[in-house]
């Protein structure tokens, strides 16, 4: 028998091992029947739909303005009480030599449909869902309005933070304490996962 070649006797030792190939080890993940790419999937498509379904002109019209405005009347409020002379009118506040308008972005709108989707997607009960549901839409809602009525503060009396305030730092805090809510509700809330 001929000696066989270094290369062949490391083609050899390779087809002994029993190591999976990458695609072995990839199609488990692949699989409907795997609940984290059930999760994925259904999380995706609902964000699309919720999506789909929020660029729509009447739920503009009707649902997001009107939320903005309501955000804008409250945020009003809770500075008034705060001893500020401020008013707003729509979705803009203003008062105390600075003004801010509260677009789309800053309406949680967003925010509150990716944590639905979450909470949709997560494999566990109809009561957990709509328990996690109803307090996380709360919650959203309450932190954005905090950071509203924040980032007027600071538009008023630090004005040159307003930027980096609004776009950097109030969108991380928020999208982080959404995040750690969602996880809360897991921990928590969730108290027996289904099997699969």
């Amino acid at each position: 028998m001929p000696k066989k070649t270094r290369a062949e006797r490391r083609r050899e030792k390779l087809i002994k091992t029993d190591k999976p190939s990458l695609t072995e080890r990839i199609r488990p993940f692949l699989s409907l029947k795997n609940p984290i790419t059930r999760f994925c999937l259904l999380f995706l498509g609902l964000l699309v739909g919720f999506s789909l379904l929020l660029s729509q002109k009447p739920m503009e019209q009707f649902f997001a303005t009107p939320i903005t405005t309501f955000i804008a009347s409250q945020a009003t409020w809770i500075l008034k009480v705060l001893g500020m002379d401020v008013y707003s009118r729509g979705v803009s506040i203003s008062g105390e030599g600075f003004s801010v308008e509260i677009l789309g972005n800053c309406n949680a709108i967003f925010e509150t449909m990716l944590f639905l989707s979450a909470i949709i997607a997560f494999p566990s009960s109809l009561k957990e869902k709509a328990i996690g549901g109803i307090l996380g839409t709360s919650f959203i809602y309450l932190l954005n309005l905090v950071r509203v009525v924040v980032l007027f503060l600071i538009g008023v009396y630090a004005p040159q933070y307003f930027d980096e305030s609004h776009v950097y730092v109030s969108q991380t805090i928020f999208i982080v304490m959404v995040a750690m809510f969602w996880l809360l509700w897991i921990g928590k809330g969730v108290k027996s996962i289904p099997a699969h």
